[in-house]
């Protein structure tokens, strides 16, 4: 077992792409040596190059026991079968979030040996530090309400995510809140209401999704999730995402926006503090790096399949005026 960043080896796949291009450079500044890259094209040429790490075509050339850790940042489409592969070889992954692009498709993920031991799941929101401390806010809170506002800015929506089996906005973008809110209450939550366009960029999925949730315990949490053309002032990842939480309790209100945290007690008082931005991808690679090491990750992949699960209440409610409760 791994027991050192500078001993840890680390392969990236899709290292062309753009989050897997973060990923290889944030493991490479964590200490860890990133010694394969997978790419089937040119495009990971340079990085490589960069980051002294061999190119290979495909994860069949991989074996286990030159690596600590595969880092999978493919479509999400794509990712199931890939991870569920290197998983049945006997592989400790980091993958992409979300799982699949919906529950169907994480049912060949679910049945991969060492899945719920060998694989983190990559919802970089619990690597901002303010995470944490909504959530031990929030455990001793008579909770009403959670309303988030997420917004990526996008030139334009294509490739991928221009591929309605892809889910839109939700499941790329607004999965990211999905899954945090998720982990703060018990139950599956009822979806009330939802929303949906492609008016943004006229793409075949969902660009802007609205979207009201009522959790069993009754908390209500409200979800807007849109592509955005225009750059937001501030935001998360060097600028590029946008976030709000805003926490309404009984006790009193917690508001998170990027790298700033408010909070209002009942009675009057208000304090504030605020964040030295960071790079999210850096600390994930530090936590995956603990991960490899034997801790328990962030997120596991049956957190990370019941947010897949409430995105697919909350797309099928997108076309459907009925409500819909998540499956168990």
């Amino acid at each position: 077992m791994m027991t050192a960043a500078g001993h840890a080896r680390v392969a990236v796949v899709g290292a062309g792409g753009w989050a897997g291009s973060r990923h290889a450079r944030a493991f490479a500044a964590a200490g860890a040596k990133v010694t394969v890259l997978v790419e089937k094209d040119g495009r990971g040429v340079a990085l490589a190059q960069e980051l002294g790490a061999q190119l290979m075509p495909t994860t069949a050339e991989l074996h286990p026991e030159h690596l600590d850790l595969v880092v999978v940042a493919l479509p999400t489409t794509v990712q199931p079968v890939i991870c569920a592969d290197l998983l049945n070889r006997g592989f400790r992954l980091l993958t992409e979030k979300p799982v699949a692009a919906d529950a169907e498709g994480a049912a060949v993920l679910a049945a991969a040996s060492g899945v719920n031991e060998r694989l983190m799941v990559g919802y970089t929101l619990h690597q901002h530090p303010a995470a944490a401390q909504v959530t031990q806010w929030i455990r001793d809170k008579n909770v009403i309400a959670v309303s988030v506002r997420s917004v990526a800015h996008k030139q334009n929506v294509n490739s991928w995510r221009a591929d309605p089996k892809e889910g839109g906005v939700a499941v790329v973008n607004g999965i990211h809140a999905i899954e945090l809110v998720s982990s703060w209450f018990e139950g599956d939550p009822k979806v009330l209401a939802t929303g949906a366009s492609s008016s943004l960029y006229g793409s075949p999925v969902p660009e802007h999704v609205v979207s009201t949730l009522e959790f069993p315990e009754g908390v209500v949490f409200t979800l807007q999730s849109y592509w955005s053309p225009w750059p937001e002032p501030q935001g998360l990842n060097q600028g590029d995402w946008s976030l709000t939480i805003d926490v309404l309790a009984s006790e009193g209100r917690m508001l998170w926006t990027n790298d700033s945290l408010h909070v209002w007690e009942r009675h009057g008082g208000h304090y504030e503090k605020t964040f030295e931005p960071s790079d999210l991808f850096l600390r994930q690679a530090d936590t995956a790096l603990k991960f490899c090491a034997g801790e328990t990750p962030p997120v596991t992949f049956a957190q990370a399949l019941r947010a897949t699960q409430i995105a697919d209440a909350v797309l099928a409610a997108a076309t459907s005026s009925a409500e819909t409760t998540v499956a168990p």
